[in-house]
């Protein structure tokens, strides 16, 4: 059956509502502002690449710079005193002080173990310290320091105390001096802890 002509005209006049729908949507769908934000994103996306391949450039640089920080853990771990505890390090600490002594010719006196200090900024270093005063002339103290500096050992003499005369002109100590002398340990970093003060080891087993 034909289409009347009224039919006709309401039929055009649809298709032309819809295509202007159609239109309509087309062009707001893709806004200049739509255009400018994909390249916006585009640009991100090109920055973030290049800086992705600077960085894999790099990797050799980086690597080197691991491998040098790991070469100096070991060579300070080869300097600390032996043993883990401040107890063991004490005790070698004065062992070697004594030996020092022995060395120059000068006497301790006297000796006091000052408690142990954790190294600011690290986890894993301490520090012990004696306190020691020695009987001894300006030349056997100038000996004892030198072998101090010169121990295999990192050791640091922290105080030190002279008081002096000139007698026949020559200068004598009026008393003992007395000096602080710290060595250093590696001790395991503490454990990370969860809110309730456990240990992540202890929430594990738990």
């Amino acid at each position: 059956m034909k289409a009347s002509a009224r039919e006709k005209k309401t039929l055009y006049a649809g298709i032309a509502i819809a295509a202007v729908i159609i239109i309509y949507y087309v062009a707001t769908s893709f806004s200049p502002g739509d255009g400018e934000s994909l390249a916006d994103k585009v640009a991100t996306q090109e920055s973030l690449l290049l800086r992705q391949k600077e960085l894999i450039g790099r990797k050799d640089f980086y690597e080197k710079r691991i491998e040098d920080t790991e070469d100096d853990l070991v060579k300070i771990q080869t300097r600390l005193l032996p043993g883990n505890d401040a107890g063991t390090a004490a005790m070698e600490l004065q062992r070697v002080l004594d030996d020092f002594a022995e060395r120059s010719g000068t006497v301790i006196t006297s000796r006091t173990l000052l408690p142990e200090r954790k190294v600011a900024d690290s986890d894993s270093m301490v520090k012990v310290s004696v306190r020691i005063q020695l009987d001894c002339t300006l030349e056997d103290l100038v000996d004892f320091l030198t072998a101090v500096k010169n121990y295999e050992k990192f050791l640091k003499v922290e105080e030190i105390q002279i008081s002096v005369n000139l007698t026949q002109r020559q200068y004598v100590f009026r008393r003992p001096v007395p000096m602080v002398i710290a060595g250093y340990i590696s001790v395991a970093p503490p454990e990370p802890v969860t809110d309730n003060g456990e240990s992540l080891v202890q929430r594990t087993l738990r």
